[in-house]
C-alpha cells in the first residue's frame, strides 16, 4: 500500500541484508524450472544465480540488490501500469483533501492505495492463498494496536490488502524521501519516525498515540525492521506501550511465507507466489498489563502461525528478555 515498487527499485537504500530460504517448491509459471535457493550466504554473488533465480541484475553502491527477469518484467509492468492510476488518483484526492479539510483521517487517500494492491497483487498473481481471523480485525472507529512480523516489502501490500478499516503505518522517517512512497506516507498522515534521535522517536510514539486515541488504528512491526534471514527478530521496546496508555486492544498478526519471493536482498519479488498467508488473532487487552507481559502474549500468538523455518532461534529467545532492546521502536 505504502509504496508503488518501481520507485521503491530506483531509490530504495535498504540496508544490505542475508537471507535463509528454505528448500520447498512454490509455485511458479509455467515453463519456468529454476531450482529452489537456499539463500544462507551474506553476499549476493552466494545465492543469485541465473540456476537459481534466472536471468538477474545487481544494483546498488555495493552492488548487493538484485532484480531478476520476474520482478523486473513480470512484476514490474502490472504495477507500474497500475500504479499510474494510482499515483493520479492520489494526486487529485490529496488536493480536495488539502483545499476543503475533507477527510481528515485520509481514508479515501488510503483506499487509493488499496485499489493499487489489490489490482497488482491480482494481477501478478501473488495474492495469499489463506486468510484466517477476519473477524478479529478492528472495525471502522474502534481502534487498536496491530503488531505483525516483518519479513519481506510484501508484508506492506498484504496488510493493505487485508485491513479494510483505516489505519496508519508507523514507517521510518527515511522512506517518506521516496518518490511514491513519501506521497502516500505525507499524504495519509502515516506515523514517520526518525531513528537517529530518542526526540524522534518519542514523537512517533506521540503521533500513533493521537491516531489511536482518535480511533484509528495503527500498524506496527514490532522488530523494528525486516527480519535478515525470515525468522522472527526480538522486539523492540516502546511498541507496546502506546497501548497501554490509550487503552487499545492489541490484535497480533502472523505474516507466512512472504520472505521466500521477496528477500531483503532483492529490489523485486524474484518469484511468483501463491504461498502466502495472513492470520489475524484474537484482539489482546492491554488494559491492566505491562509491556513485558504484552510482549510476551503477543509474541507468542506470532509464533503460533509461523512455520518452521520462520521461527526464532532457541538461543535468540533465551537472551532476548534480559537484553530487550531500550530504544522507542
Amino acid at each position: 500500500m505504502l509504496a508503488s515498487f518501481v520507485f521503491t527499485v530506483a531509490w530504495a537504500s535498504a540496508p544490505s541484508m542475508h537471507a535463509n530460504m528454505p528448500l520447498r517448491a512454490l509455485p511458479r509459471p509455467v515453463g519456468m524450472r529454476y531450482q529452489q535457493v537456499a539463500m544462507k550466504a551474506t553476499s549476493v554473488e552466494a545465492w543469485a544465480t541465473e540456476t537459481g533465480i534466472g536471468p538477474y541484475i545487481t544494483l546498488g553502491a555495493k552492488k548487493d540488490k538484485v532484480i531478476n527477469w520476474y520482478g523486473g518484467i513480470l512484476f514490474a509492468l502490472p504495477a507500474l501500469f497500475f500504479g499510474v492510476f494510482w499515483y493520479s488518483a492520489m494526486t487529485v484526492v490529496g488536493f480536495v483533501c488539502d483545499k476543503t479539510g475533507l477527510d481528515p483521517k485520509r481514508r479515501v487517500y488510503d483506499w487509493t492505495g488499496r485499489i493499487w494492491n489489490f489490482c497488482v497483487l491480482h494481477a501478478t498473481g501473488n495474492t495469499p492463498r489463506l486468510i484466517t481471523g477476519l473477524e478479529n480485525r478492528p472495525k471502522e472507529g474502534q481502534a487498536a494496536l496491530i503488531c505483525a512480523n516483518h519479513a519481506s516489502w510484501y508484508d506492506i501490500l498484504l496488510a493493505g490488502y487485508t485491513l479494510p478499516a483505516t489505519f496508519k503505518f508507523v514507517s521510518a522517517a527515511e522512506l517518506a524521501l521516496l518518490p511514491g512512497v513519501g506521497k502516500q506516507l505525507y499524504g495519509g498522515k502515516h506515523v514517520l519516525i526518525d531513528r537517529s534521535s530518542r526526540k524522534g522517536q518519542l514523537r512517533a510514539v506521540k503521533d500513533s498515540m493521537a491516531w489511536l486515541n482518535q480511533g484509528v488504528s495503527v500498524f506496527a512491526f514490532p522488530e523494528g525492521t525486516r527480519s535478515r534471514d525470515g525468522k522472527l527478530q526480538r522486539f523492540k521496546g516502546g511498541v507496546f506501550s502506546m497501548a497501554i496508555k490509550t487503552g487499545v486492544p492489541i490484535v497480533p498478526v502472523s505474516i507466512v511465507n512472504a520472505f521466500e519471493p521477496y528477500p531483503p536482498n532483492a529490489m523485486l519479488p524474484i518469484r511468483r507466489t501463491g504461498d502466502m498467508e495472513m492470520h489475524f488473532h484474537p484482539p489482546i487487552p492491554s488494559v491492566g498489563k505491562t509491556e513485558k507481559e504484552l510482549e510476551v502474549l503477543v509474541r507468542a500468538a506470532i509464533i503460533s502461525k509461523l512455520p518452521p523455518y520462520q521461527l526464532p532461534d532457541v538461543a535468540e529467545e533465551a537472551n532476548a528478555e534480559s537484553e530487550m532492546a531500550g530504544s522507542a521502536f
